[in-house]
């Protein structure tokens, strides 16, 4: 045992390498936009890691959230004067950001990470800015949405006044330098990971045979009702077999017409999407579906290799990335070319089951504290 004098000398020393720590400053306007999400669970996951590191301090100023992944970080506002007074998302999204420019005016940071793309803090901003691009869909599919030109001026900027741009895939920064060649030198590729967890799967009710879908359904990238009307014939000629989609909201009533024309009403279902029921789901599909068109990196793909759940996804963008040969690809423009790899796994046990095992080898190239320790590398380069 230490005597009290060393234990004493010891303690201060820590506090004086504490004192000493930089800061980090995150943004709440994710947290704002997702009460579940790709992205929000990415800063979560980040903050978290590098508060554990010990490298910096990390600071997200916060009035109120609703978001699941930081229920547990302090809020100046509790849950029910919060739900009370900043019930409605704009409100909420303003006061934060409102707090969050005070914050900014103390000086008291050394660096800014954002967690989306309003520049609403650049005027005010006097520290060095990094900023996480997921995708760049808005550039190369601007017909999708409404919002289009603006989200994409405001990325523009960001990149532009940031000192470092992290690029989450290999494809994600070819995409930054095809429309933003200027921005080149200073793009990081830094690879999501998952962090280790204790969370233990649900309980709940499921289909005996089912696969699994997760996340948006109506953006027209994700390529869901080309992939419904696909997969429509090997749902209605197998007993028993259905398609759960996790997260997304309800389905609408646009959505339940198409389920109608298909005949498949009884044969989809949607659940909410809380950690300990994704969990479920992935240990229990047959497989995980990923029929998007293009993505800046995809997630739920190292999520289903945690959990030993057979992937088949698109053969296009950052997937084979991300999936590499642990996966079975098909070409999401073809029906018939997702109806046949989607057959072969349901015909095929065994396929499966190689599956299982490659996706774990996988994973190992994408590990959370790879990702955590380069996403830090990029924050010391900077201070």
């Amino acid at each position: 045992m230490l005597p009290l004098a060393k234990i004493d000398i010891c303690s201060q020393l820590f506090r004086l390498y504490m004192n000493n720590l930089k800061t980090i400053f995150y943004d709440p306007q994710i947290f704002d936009i997702q009460d579940f999400g790709g992205i929000s669970r990415y800063f979560s996951n980040l903050m978290s890691g590098v508060k554990e590191s010990g490298s910096f301090h990390v600071r997200l100023p916060l009035l109120y959230t609703t978001n699941h992944y930081i229920q547990n970080l302090p809020q100046i506002m509790n849950r029910s004067f919060g739900k009370l007074l900043l019930k409605k998302t704009a409100k909420k999204s303003n006061w934060n950001k409102q707090y969050l420019l005070r914050q900014l005016k103390t000086d008291k940071y050394d660096l800014f990470h954002p967690s989306y793309y309003d520049p609403y803090f650049l005027d005010v901003l006097k520290k060095p800015l990094i900023i996480t691009v997921h995708d760049m869909i808005y550039e190369n599919f601007p017909d999708l949405f409404p919002d289009a030109e603006h989200t994409i001026e405001n990325k523009k900027n960001l990149m532009d006044r940031a000192t470092l741009i992290i690029a989450i895939s290999d494809f994600t920064r070819q995409q930054i330098i095809k429309w933003h060649p200027q921005f080149e030198r200073k793009i990081r590729v830094v690879h999501h990971g998952i962090p280790s967890s204790s969370i233990i799967a649900a309980k709940n009710s499921l289909p005996e045979k089912f696969l699994l879908y997760i996340g948006d359904r109506n953006a027209a990238y994700k390529n869901f009702e080309r992939f419904t009307v696909a997969v429509a014939p090997l749902l209605l000629k197998t007993p028993g077999l259905h398609l759960v989609c996790a997260g997304g909201g309800r389905f609408n009533q646009q959505e339940i017409s198409h389920f109608s024309s298909l005949q498949l009403q009884e044969r989809i279902m949607q659940v909410s999407a809380t950690d300990s029921v994704l969990k479920q789901l992935y240990q229990n599909a047959i497989a995980l579906v990923y029929p998007s068109i293009e993505e800046g990196f995809g997630l739920p793909i190292l999520e289903a290799f945690e959990n030993q759940c057979p992937v088949a996804c698109s053969n296009t963008s950052c997937l084979p990335e991300v999936g590499g040969s642990a996966v079975v690809y098909f070409d999401p423009t073809d029906q018939n070319s997702m109806r046949e790899t989607l057959s072969l796994l349901l015909s095929a046990p065994e396929i499966r089951q190689t599956l299982k095992k490659s996706g774990l080898g996988q994973l190992r190239n994408f590990s959370f504290e790879n990702s955590l320790n380069k996403t830090i590398a990029c924050y010391q380069e900077l201070i």
